[in-house]
């Protein structure tokens, strides 16, 4: 299989100069016959730290490290391409270079910046945003015209938050920047309804975060507007909901920035990532705002897509195999095309959607999410049974979420699939229920029971009662009108009151995911009036929240008239073909 790369954020500074010449990169891209990634041809300088002054006088901290010949470790002569990634976690994780060696050693300079209030650099923390953006695209500009060696075109590279920022950076650079191309790995698209939040209760993520990041010698950790995003949340404030500040964060609502300024990006998740296939939305938002569509409208098959923004999601955990070699191929064929004018051919494709496709454990390249609008319905009901025709009865089961956990979850199983499917989107379980209580917390877990018993997690979602209201407009349905993605806008205003003894609509959002459920195998769900302990993320509701919570007993109904059901994408196994590319390790 042809071979490709990725890889996480690093970098350094150095000195001395031998008469060796970088490879050059020509003004237009010449089509490559067959590109290889280059054996490793430079050795790596020893890091050199200096300061860029921004324009309102912070000082950001950096470190530069430089292609070296690898017999004297003096420093190469010739100009080179600039990988620049921004790092807020200091050398608490390791040194933040190291990660670039791989690309210095192939011919590119790698620089490392303390995010601003981190480390070494001035300023007060903050988490993502504007200003963060601002720092990016100055240092941008300070690696293309200021740094000893840079020959003026610069990528963005790293993992996690390091990824993240990439895309603050793009839409801040404007439109004739030296930045050339970017490969946020292991990154999100809406930070609120992702990570920060799940069903409109809070996370403790950010705060987690917090306590991993070396304040620098300006920062007041009480005050900064990070731990003051943290106090909010916690205690119910504006920050709490899915307010102007987080909307202001989601990545999607950058994209027609990002494309406007030209910016071609590659991205990666994990099926089993901090939030699961969470470029996903990134890759939507980015090919609709190319081709001026909606922004968060599914792409159909027979919709235009461009191989200038790419997602590649896998069987990984986060940050898994990012600096493996076939990650790291990926990327620096994708910065040798950007940034060296090699046309590599990785942007020469009509499908730049690459998944890996569980049980099947093929890779599939498409350019549709989700792939197919294929959609079936399952309803619960009596015995607990799943199936897709509705009861002719009506029934009820009960939650009591002061019980063990015993008494705290109902499970529904299907009978035996007749011929294999592929589960290949979000999915949406809608739940009619009545609580005791003021609030509802519902939490459904997607299973796969396979014809020997063995039960895998497919997929999880949870959903505060009184953040219910349903956004249609920004809803996903498939065929004949299934809901499959319930989007909530989970804002103070959107509030709903939850009526004891009253059977109200709860529309829970499971997550994605790309996976063949094989004939004879049953599907599966369970519903909880507390996330399980296998759940993806830890929830913290606020202490209001919990309070309205405490002691409810819930009664699920299922029936003719209040049909509770799920509702699933799956498609023919036969619709998806493995890739000729490999993207990644299997597991």
């Amino acid at each position: 299989m042809k071979s490709r790369i990725l890889i996480l954020a690093s970098v350094v500074v150095a000195a001395g100069v031998v008469p060796l010449v970088a490879s050059g990169a020509g003004a237009t891209p010449e089509k490559s016959a067959a590109w290889q990634p280059e054996a490793a041809t430079y050795g790596t300088s020893t890091p050199v730290t200096t300061s860029v002054t921004m324009d309102d006088g912070v000082s950001i901290s950096v470190e530069v490290v430089y292609p070296t010949d690898p017999a004297t470790g003096a420093r190469v002569t010739g100009d080179f391409p600039v990988l620049l990634t921004q790092n807020p976690y200091g050398t608490g994780h390791g040194d933040p270079t190291t990660a670039g060696d791989y690309f210095v050693q192939r011919g590119y300079i790698y620089v490392a910046s303390a995010v601003r209030g981190t480390g070494s650099s001035g300023g007060q923390l903050s988490w993502f945003g504007a200003r963060q953006g601002k720092d990016g695209a100055e240092l941008v500009d300070w690696a293309a015209r200021t740094l000893s060696g840079s020959d003026g075109k610069v990528g963005l590279d790293g993992c996690s938050y390091l990824g993240v920022d990439q895309w603050f950076t793009a839409a801040a650079v404007g439109d004739d920047s030296a930045l050339k191309a970017i490969t946020p790995f292991c990154t999100d698209s809406d930070f609120y309804d992702d990570l920060t939040a799940d069903g409109g209760i809070p996370t403790p993520f950010v705060a987690g975060i917090g306590q991993g990041e070396p304040r620098g010698p300006q920062d007041n950790p009480a005050t900064d507007p990070q731990s003051v995003t943290v106090a909010q949340e916690a205690t119910g404030g504006a920050d709490s909901y899915n307010d102007d500040y987080w909307k202001s964060l989601d990545v999607q609502k950058l994209m027609q920035q990002i494309v406007a300024n030209g910016i071609p990006a590659l991205s990666e998740a994990g099926w089993n990532d901090l939030f699961p296939g969470g470029d996903l939305g990134d890759y939507v938002a980015a090919q609709n705002a190319y081709f001026h569509r909606p922004l968060t409208a599914p792409i159909t098959a027979n919709e235009p897509v461009t191989g200038r923004y790419q997602a590649i999601v896998g069987p990984w955990t986060h940050g898994e195999n990012v600096n493996g070699t076939t990650l790291e191929n990926i990327r620096l064929e994708w910065f040798d095309n950007w940034l060296k004018g090699e046309h590599t051919g990785i942007a020469d494709t009509s499908t730049p959607l690459h998944l890996f496709e569980n049980t099947a454990s093929q890779w599939v390249d498409t350019a549709a999410w989700p792939p197919s609008p294929s959609a079936q319905t399952y309803y619960l009901g009596s015995g607990s049974s799943l199936s897709p025709s509705k009861s002719a009865s009506s029934g009820t089961g009960t939650l009591n979420r002061a019980a063990a956990s015993t008494a705290n979850s109902l499970t529904y199983t299907s009978a035996p699939l007749t011929s294999a499917a592929v589960l290949d989107g979000p999915s949406d379980l809608t739940v009619y229920a009545a609580s005791t209580a003021t609030e509802v917390e519902l939490s459904a877990t997607l299973n796969v029971v396979a014809s020997n018993g063995t039960v895998v997690k497919q997929a999880d979602g949870v959903l505060l009662g009184s953040q219910r209201a349903l956004d249609p407009s920004q809803s996903w349905y498939g065929t004949g009108g299934t809901l499959l993605t319930p989007s909530h806008p989970f804002t103070q205003a959107s509030q709903q009151p939850v009526i004891p003894g009253q059977t109200t609509r709860y529309d829970i959002s499971l997550l994605a995911n790309f996976t063949e459920i094989p004939a004879g195998d049953r599907i599966q769900v369970v519903v909880t009036s507390q996330t399980p302990a296998n759940f993806h993320a830890a929830l913290v509701p606020t202490p209001q929240e919990s309070a309205n919570l405490a002691s409810g007993v819930y009664t699920v109904d299922y029936g003719a008239v209040t049909p509770s059901a799920l509702n699933l994408p799956l498609a023919s196994p036969a619709q998806f073909t493995a890739s000729p590319t490999d993207w990644g390790p299997s597991s």
